[in-house]
């Protein structure tokens, strides 16, 4: 069978039929009607007890948002804990390294200064040395 000509001549059936819609309002307000009754036909429970388990699973849904934000929460103060404690490790790091480069560069400087000054002193005694012999 040609399913395309099929969906085509039922098509072309369905908008050839007038544009009154009142029988597919009054088809949805039957169909409606029919599931409310099966519904409460066959619901397990009464409506008291319906109402009471839906309060209980809004109850326990409560219980499990509140659980899993106090445990993001947690795991946030942990995690900012921890950055709290690499930032001061870094801190302490660059410290001391600031502090190693500054006494490298005094105990570069005062070595500097003894051999400028032990050279200034050998050039100051030869300078002596020559006014005296002349």
């Amino acid at each position: 069978m040609n399913y395309k000509k099929l969906i085509a001549s039922r098509l072309s059936s369905l908008s050839n039929r007038s544009a009154d819609k009142s029988e597919a309002i009054i088809g949805l307000l039957a169909g409606l009607a029919v599931g409310a009754v099966l519904g409460v036909l066959f619901a397990p429970d009464s409506g008291k007890r319906t109402r009471e388990r839906i309060s209980d699973k809004a109850l326990g849904v409560t219980d499990n948002l509140k659980d899993g934000y106090h445990s993001v929460k947690e795991r946030m103060a942990s995690g900012k804990e921890s950055l709290m404690g690499l930032k001061d490790r870094m801190v302490h790091g660059v410290k001391d390294k600031a502090d190693a480069v500054s006494r490298e560069f005094k105990d570069f400087k005062n070595a500097e200064e003894v051999r400028i000054k032990s050279g200034i002193k050998v050039s100051a005694n030869a300078v002596n040395d020559d006014i005296q012999n002349a």
